[in-house]
């Protein structure tokens, strides 16, 4: 197994990926009172698919954690775990790109039906993760602060897990093909 380095330009542009993630989060759409939808976890899924585990562990967990430390949460007893999610998208994607099915097809610039289909698979299985430590991470935060509601945390559950569908199938096809661009373009 070949072992990769953290090159400056690697380093650089995790940083970039990780402020690009704070900037996005600050891009909310509101969708009644309680859910918003923002596209901070793009920069997450970007990274998993550029990178590695680690570069897209770190991408996520160090750009939700500073969203919420500049957001108006600040730092709080919860601020690492709402970063959690992230963490574990960004993880776990990396994960998934080390299939045979996928890297190999991924080696060979070239994204087959097959591939196509577990890439996108994986996609929206970390976004199911996710959407549930999110969950979880709204529910700690809630008993810790007094504020639980039942309909705030569970009741539109399902609603969350339908939009973290569509929204990382979404992520992963666009990070695909931005990819495949940076790549032929030896950005990356």
């Amino acid at each position: 197994m070949k072992k990769t380095k953290f090159t400056a330009k690697r380093i650089v542009i995790n940083a970039v990926l990780i402020a690009l993630y704070i900037v996005l989060g600050f891009i909310k759409i509101p969708i009644g009172n309680i859910l918003r939808i923002n596209m901070a976890s793009f920069a997450v899924v970007m990274c998993a698919v550029m990178y590695s585990p680690i570069d897209g562990l770190i991408v996520g967990f160090l750009g939700e954690f500073l969203s919420q430390i500049l957001g108006p949460y600040g730092m709080t007893p919860t601020t690492a775990l709402w970063a959690l999610p992230e963490a574990a998208r960004g993880f776990l994607l990396g994960l998934c790109m080390l299939l045979p099915v996928i890297k190999q097809q991924m080696a060979e610039k070239v994204l087959h039906s097959k591939a196509l289909a577990w890439y996108l698979a994986a996609c929206v299985a970390t976004g199911v993760v996710a959407s549930l430590l999110n969950t979880f991470a709204l529910y700690v935060d809630s008993k810790m602060f007094g504020y639980y509601e039942y309909y705030m945390v569970f009741g539109i559950l399902w609603v969350r897990l339908g939009l973290a569908v569509v929204m990382s199938g979404a992520f992963g096809y666009l990070s695909l093909h931005i990819t495949s661009a940076l790549r032929r373009s030896k950005i990356i």
